[in-house]
């Protein structure tokens, strides 16, 4: 039996890392490193920078077995010399790559590619898991979780793509400052904090934030300790948040593009002049366009314009200058300056960003970029395919931002936003009357938590799962005056978004509403003279958000129980619909997996299953069923010599399946268990009654 030296780290303290003056190990000198180990090292890697051995291991499960039973929090897993796994770790992802960006896929089978990111600007992302078979590994960054490649060629093992970096030796995250006016993102250049910082002052203070600084990898919930965030990550809940209870989703990120703003073509050319004082900007006097473009298409022109600030630099870029590109229109990643579009004029840039890229576009659910109409994050919106910088939806809305403060906040909360609470097997499809007909886009619906819409009225209409309150939202799709899909034309004339009808409807019970769009400005003003004091706008006053009924009271009201991340006693035989109705019946939206994470929608319940319950934000339960120790929802033999043979050999049951064994919950497994259960099938003993 081998020796194993345990060491026993204190717990990392809130921004701890803001401050610290580690000298880590780079990968290199890590992959440099001696070891006796021959396969895998299980090690410490210490606040000071060090890495130190725990012990030697045959197999990746031995040692992983043991860091997660271990207190201490630092250690790592080392394999062919790099570090592998981690109990709590970031990454520096985007090391170098032919093609100029990572790939992020929704599993890790790669099946599917969700979005891309590039590092460089910002190269953080929270580790979560690791398939040892592949390398592979799972990620959260900027609103999206997926899966990422060890090598961008698996088949060479060439690029590289992430490296893992233990939090003990992380000395500058990405973060947020809540400051008495701003939410600003803090953005490092790298976790090792040898290329410095930018800021991004994204939005107004948060209401439901204190002023400091926050942890978070979604903008939506923040956290001041990044473990119990890297934990809350992990089980796909956000308990941990500080604001758990009321998500904030930033206004300027979620806003639809289908809006209007309150500011005219002259604010718009004295903003520019304002930030830039070079004359040849290809942004000067445009403010005609984009207002005319938004009436034609239905595209907000602010929206617009800060796009167009961010990809040119104010009108300043190389490519604006050369070929007349405000957005960066086809500049990929590996050649941008080549490959970017050229265009006759300027004023033909904004049209064909607002017709072509955009409303029949991006911002149209039938195209395969569809992911919101708003800038988002890469969770949602446009950042999700237009862009491979995770944060260019916030890049992009700082500058709206910059714009609407500039001028006393105008546009700020003039609309009601609302965005989709969960994602949902049975899609939203927007009606064209309350409970009345699917507008005719088949392909028009709601799918994606956070997806946004705008509110414009609520109105009575059929129940649906309790309510009958139903929103009458602005369509995303250009529709006919009988609220029929109008088809694309490439060339004139070119079909306009007629505003005063694009109304369409959808439950309210499918969305959350974020804000309450009391904001009704007057004309727009001038900015205020910065060197004249004048007076600080009133915050704006949001009538108090109905708090979601907690997850526990839920389970607990369906008369089971909720414990450590589970739900118990469910009796054997029950199905998934009989679970299902209970749940819902006393509050959030169910959705519930087998042991293989694949929705189910019949059949019975077995231990291993996951119920996934959102009610303002999602926890997910792992089924419980005391003597059911094979998952498949009933008391047997099989389940009977199972637990014989727990008790004989070991190591049979695992997990849920083992917690099942000890069906008189004493905390062991013994023999009284499966006499216990063999007294269940003869009938003369209910194993789960308690």
């Amino acid at each position: 039996m081998k020796k194993i030296y345990f060491l026993f780290i204190m717990g990392l303290t809130a921004f701890c890392f803001l401050t610290t003056s580690v000298e880590a190990l780079t990968a290199a000198e890590v992959a440099a490193r001696p070891t006796d180990c021959a396969s895998y090292e299980l090690a410490s890697a210490e606040p000071d920078g060090s890495l130190n051995k725990v012990a030697c291991y045959n197999t990746y499960e031995e040692a992983k077995q043991i860091m997660d039973s271990t207190a201490n929090d630092n250690l790592v897993i080392l394999g062919n010399r790099r570090i592998i796994d981690a109990k709590y770790a970031l990454i520096d992802y985007d090391q170098l790559t032919a093609t100029g960006y990572t790939s992020v896929y929704s599993d890790k089978n790669l099946s599917t590619e969700i979005t891309y990111i590039k590092g460089g600007n910002s190269d953080d992302a929270v580790f979560l898991e690791l398939d040892p078979a592949t390398g592979r590994i799972k990620i959260k960054v900027s609103g999206t979780v997926g899966w990422i490649k060890r090598y961008e060629n698996e088949s060479t093992m060439s690029y590289p793509l992430y490296d893992i970096v233990p939090l003990s030796w992380v000395k500058s995250p990405s973060y947020y400052q809540v400051t008495s006016n701003d939410l600003i993102h803090h953005l490092p250049l790298n976790v090792y904090n040898t290329k410095g910082e930018y800021q991004l002052v994204i939005g107004r203070k948060p209401s439901m934030l204190n002023e400091g600084n926050y942890y978070s990898y979604d903008g939506i919930y923040f956290y001041t300790d990044l473990k119990q965030m890297i934990n809350d990550y992990k089980q796909n809940t956000y308990q941990n948040a500080i604001n758990k209870n009321n998500p904030f989703y930033n206004y300027y990120q979620y806003l639809s593009f289908r809006t209007k703003t309150n500011y005219n073509a002259a604010n718009i050319n004295q903003f520019i002049d304002a930030r830039t004082s070079n004359a040849s900007s290809k942004l000067k006097n445009t403010g005609d366009y984009f207002i005319e473009n938004q009436n034609n298409y239905g595209i907000n022109a602010i929206i617009m314009l800060a796009i167009g600030i961010n990809e040119s630099g104010y009108g300043n870029s190389n490519i604006a200058q050369t070929k007349n590109n405000l957005f960066g229109l086809n500049a990929i990643d590996k050649t941008p300056g080549e490959s970017a579009n050229y265009f006759a004029s300027v004023a033909d840039c904004i049209s064909e960003f607002a017709y072509v890229w955009l409303d029949y576009g991006y911002v149209q659910p039938g195209d395969y970029r569809f992911r919101g109409a708003n800038l988002g994050n890469k969770g949602v919106g446009l950042n999700i395919k237009y862009a491979s910088d995770p944060y260019w939806g916030e890049k992009a809305a700082q500058y709206y931002y910059d714009l609407d403060k500039y001028y006393g906040f105008q546009d700020y909360e003039a609309y009601t936003i609302a965005v989709l609470n969960n994602n949902y097997n049975n899609t939203v499809y927007p009606k064209k009357t309350p409970g009345g007909l699917n507008v005719s886009s088949s392909f028009y619906q709601y799918k994606v938590a956070g997806t946004p819409v705008v509110i414009l009225e609520e109105v009575t209409g059929p129940d649906v799962n309790g309510n009958t309150t139903w929103y009458k939202i602005m369509s995303d799709p250009t529709l006919d005056g009988d609220l029929e899909y109008i088809g694309d034309s490439k060339s004139n004339p070119r079909v306009t978004y007629p505003w005063d009808t694009m109304h369409v409807y959808v439950p309210a019970s499918y969305f959350y509403k974020v804000n309450s769009g009391e904001n009704t400005p007057s004309t727009p003003v001038g900015p205020t003279d910065p060197e004249v004091p004048s007076e600080t706008p009133d915050e704006p006053t949001t009538p108090p958000v109905p708090q979601p009924k907690p997850i526990s009271s839920i389970v607990q009201e369906a008369s089971y129980i909720y414990e450590n991340g589970m739900i118990s006693k469910i009796q054997p035989g029950t199905t998934v619909e009989t679970l299902k109705a209970n749940l819902t019946n006393t509050g959030g939206t169910i959705t519930i997996t087998d042991s293989n994470g694949n929705v189910v929608e019949s059949g019975q319940v077995g231990t291993g299953f996951q119920v996934h319950i959102t009610s303002g934000t999602t926890e997910v339960l792992t089924v419980l069923i005391y003597g059911d120790t094979n998952g498949d929802g009933s008391i047997s033999a099989v389940d009977y010599v199972r637990v014989k043979n727990q008790i004989m050999n070991g190591g049979v049951l695992q997990g849920a399946y083992e917690k099942a064994s000890d069906v008189n919950k004493d905390g062991t497994i013994s023999a009284v268990d499966y006499v216990n259960i063999k007294n269940y099938i003869m009938g003369t003993d209910n194993v789960i009654s308690n």
